[in-house]
């Protein structure tokens, strides 16, 4: 089996620990535009690495020759073009997510990919990924689903870190674009970081501060249980991994226009995109790691039936810092995943062509099992109308 791996940032770095750690495939290539970094996260397994830049497709096309599955652990707003090279070189793929709006428009390949006889799993991070494999596990245990609520919470850094724990320019996005909720049978928007709720998280983490956010789990999971009734779902999230005193500082730095976009003339400068100088500001300052105990809870609720009475089933995914991936819990939650879907896309263990959620994709216990080798834990708790 052979990986090829795009992307050699926070996460895919820990996609290339897993997949040297457990089950190594036969060959894996690191690829990132930056070739230094690819370089030094494939040094470090005595893998192989590349430079690749995604815009030039001839590129991507070399890099791609001879694998069999891609790993797209780089910036969601290249998943499309990395899926036109998976179809081009007979690749199978998956990917961490496409913040709802990219995710639609990746399924819309689906029947390319089946005249292919290619799989694509699309976002099989933590969130979403984990969730959703909930969301899919919960629903076959009912006759019907009313809701699926996911929350996502971490332990934080008392000192109050700006330490991102996964893409910063995607955290942004977060911060400013409209959430997505699917209620009464139809998706609504809504404004980024509201509605907030206290969640009672598993311990240590405990109550908590979470809030909507935009989210690939809106854009997948109201279709795929769609035959069971569904009518509402959303995704809310503690601050992005943040103490909230820092995340309402790069929330503020958002406001006055420093995450836009949009290119714009400063004094003599033409062509300045505010939040390139902001990311590479952050970037220069380098935040020492959070200082915590790094426990991670991807809680997913569901309401519904079950033969007629009343239910309420709750999956937890949890977990610690991990010592062989040395990285905390919600780190290894959002990398490991991908690791392990790779291998199945590779081994033949995932083989129904086409383009798929992890809902409809993944079959929970096996998965549960190989996130369990890795010291991650998932719990099920039951409530239900005994009377009235």
């Amino acid at each position: 089996m052979r990986i090829a791996l795009l992307g050699a940032g926070i996460i895919g770095a820990v996609v290339a620990r897993d997949l040297a750690i457990w089950d190594t495939p036969e060959a894996v290539v690191v690829g990132d535009v930056d070739g230094d970094r690819a370089a030094l996260v494939a040094k470090e397994h005595g893998f192989d690495h590349a430079l690749v830049d995604v815009r030039d497709a001839g590129s991507l096309d070399a890099f791609l020759t001879g694998a069999d599955v891609v790993v797209n652990a780089a910036q969601y707003q290249i998943n499309l073009p990395v899926m036109e090279g998976a179809l081009r070189a007979g690749v199978h793929y998956t990917d961490l997510g496409g913040l709802f709006y990219t995710t639609r428009k990746q399924l819309e390949l689906d029947g390319r990919f089946r005249e292919a006889g290619l799989t694509a799993v699309l976002g099989i991070g933590s969130c979403p990924g984990i969730a959703n494999v909930h969301a899919g596990d919960l629903a076959a245990r009912m006759d019907t689903v009313r809701s699926v609520k996911i929350y996502n919470g971490a332990t934080v850094d008392p000192s109050d870190s700006l330490k991102w724990p996964y893409s910063l320019w995607t955290i942004f996005d977060e911060i400013t674009e409209r959430a997505m909720v699917f209620r009464g049978g139809e998706f609504v928007d809504l404004d980024p970081l509201s509605e907030e709720e206290m969640f009672s998280f598993r311990e240590p983490i405990g109550y908590a501060k979470t809030h909507l956010s935009l989210h690939s789990e809106v854009a997948t999971i109201p279709l795929s249980l769609a035959t069971k009734g569904i009518e509402a779902c959303e995704f809310k999230i503690a601050f992005f991994g943040f103490p909230e005193a820092a995340l309402r500082q790069l929330q503020f730095l958002a406001s006055v226009g420093l995450a836009s976009t949009t290119p714009r003339r400063v004094g003599p400068i033409d062509g300045v995109v505010p939040r390139r100088l902001l990311v590479d500001l952050l970037e220069e300052l380098r935040p020492e790691p959070p200082q915590h105990a790094g426990f991670k809870d991807i809680a997913t609720v569901a309401e519904g039936t079950r033969h007629g009475v009343q239910v309420r089933l709750r999956l937890d995914t949890t977990a610690w810092p991990s010592e062989k991936l040395q990285v905390a819990g919600g780190t290894v939650v959002v990398g490991s995943p991908a690791a392990i879907v790779a291998r199945w896309l590779g081994s033949g263990k995932l083989s129904e062509a086409g383009v798929y959620p992890p809902e409809t994709a993944i079959t929970p216990q096996p998965f549960y099992e190989d996130l369990a080798t890795r010291g991650v834990q998932t719990s099920l708790t039951e409530e239900s109308v005994l009377a009235g």
